[in-house]
């Protein structure tokens, strides 16, 4: 069965590196962390993605001239 979850491990295991990042406003994390993106619905969830794409860049895990984004509802949303 397919669903939006199997695009990463199918994903991964033809070689590509998946980032599933766990941006402020996820559910699962408490109120806090759920919190966090009132007021900044799209600037704090962007932000949290794009440090974790930073990080694999500056330490040589990814490439910056060959990067993908996709997305899953609020994810999804976010890719634009």
């Amino acid at each position: 069965q397919t669903n939006f979850y199997t695009w990463a491990p199918l994903a991964a295991a033809e070689g590509w590196l998946v980032l599933e990042a766990n941006y402020r406003g996820s559910t699962g994390y408490g109120d806090q962390f759920l919190n966090e993106i009132f007021g900044q619905l799209l600037s704090r969830p962007g932000k949290d993605i794009l440090a974790g794409v930073d990080s694999l860049v500056s330490d040589g895990i990814a490439d910056p001239t060959r990067l993908n984004i996709g997305g899953y509802s609020f994810g999804g949303f976010l890719t634009n």
